[in-house]
């Protein structure tokens, strides 16, 4: 009878020591492996790689991927982390869900229309109204942005 370890590891395509390691099983959860592990319940394939491997994932903690390749079940590609680390990480590498800034979607100013909108009204003698109108964006807008609310990572001067 196979061991757990064994059944684990034959779904996985183990290639070079530092390639990716892809979960072939062709059950998947939100792009993530999903493996009937002990007790009939089901694991994300890469999880349990990681505590077959490194041990039990630390309490509070997620299982990130620095290949970015949510099928990868290599143990070198994987660390814990909270989700404040996923996020960030995710942010880092240009893969956010919710772009923000000029990269959105809806973005009806970029970077450069930010800066002015903040030098123009720390100058004095425009109304947020006035610049809203002038920016097509409300003036509700406006105060975010001139108050550092919105489009924060542009920085006054």
């Amino acid at each position: 009878m196979e061991t757990l370890e064994e059944r684990f590891w034959e779904k996985v395509d183990r290639r070079g020591p530092d390639e990716c390691w892809p979960w072939i099983a062709g059950h998947f959860s939100n792009g993530y492996g999903s493996f009937r592990g002990p007790h009939g319940k089901t694991v994300l394939a890469h999880r349990l790689a990681f505590e077959l491997v490194k041990g039990p994932i630390p309490d509070g903690m997620d299982v990130l991927h620095d290949c970015d390749n949510p099928p990868c079940c290599n143990p070198v590609h994987l660390w814990p982390g909270t989700q404040l680390d996923n996020n960030v990480d995710c942010a880092s590498k240009g893969r956010a869900v919710n772009p923000c800034g000029e990269m959105h979607g809806n973005a009806k100013l970029t970077w450069q229309k930010v800066r002015e909108m903040r030098e123009r009204y720390a100058l004095g003698g425009v109304t947020q109204d006035a610049l809203g109108r002038e920016y097509g964006v409300v003036q509700s807008g406006v105060s975010f942005i001139v108050r550092d609310r919105a489009w924060k990572e542009v920085t006054n001067g």
